[in-house]
């Protein structure tokens, strides 16, 4: 009897079944406080704040696009390396300065932009480490060609690492 009595008289906080009831809502608290401080931290990139004026711009771009199939402007872009070079095609003269602009599909802070330079035989280049920085081109993604004064513009999606050439244009 004297058994029976010992595992009775145990203060609460030294048996197992009280610890084990309140281990499943303090568990839940912390895993709280963990995806919390995870979100704060790790803003999902893909979401605009300003979907709304993007939405209305939408037909501004498609003006820009409609434009440039007006003019029949078409562009060949072929990787070499770190050498980028542009091979431009139109009904027009285009004598305006250019820049390509590299948008990863998901992640926001990879996005980079080159400004091309013309050589004597008209074709449009740039180096991909100009600035000394590696960039990794590796991935999706939304390469537009557009002039100085954004009066047009290309866009195509390319995949890198590639060996084909990409055609932006009509």
């Amino acid at each position: 009897m004297n058994q029976v009595q010992d595992k009775d008289t145990k203060p609460w906080y030294k048996q197992f079944w009280p610890w084990f009831v309140i281990a499943i809502p303090a568990s839940s608290v912390v895993t709280g406080i963990l995806l919390v401080t995870i979100a704060v931290n790790n803003p999902a990139s893909m979401v605009k704040d300003d979907y709304y004026k993007e939405g209305l711009a939408i037909n501004q771009i498609l003006e820009k696009r409609q434009l440039a199939k007006e003019m029949g402007i078409r562009a060949d872009v072929d990787l070499s390396g770190t050498r980028l070079e542009i091979m431009l095609q139109s009904k027009q003269p285009i004598d305006d300065s250019l820049f390509l602009d590299f948008r990863h599909a998901t992640l926001a802070e990879r996005d980079f932009s080159l400004a091309l330079k013309k050589n004597a035989n008209g074709v449009y280049f740039a180096e991909l480490m100009a600035d000394g920085s590696e960039k990794d081109t590796q991935g999706k993604w939304h390469v537009t060609l557009r002039p100085y004064g954004d009066e047009w513009e290309l866009e195509q999606i390319w995949t890198l690492p590639t060996k084909r050439e990409l055609t932006l244009g009509y």
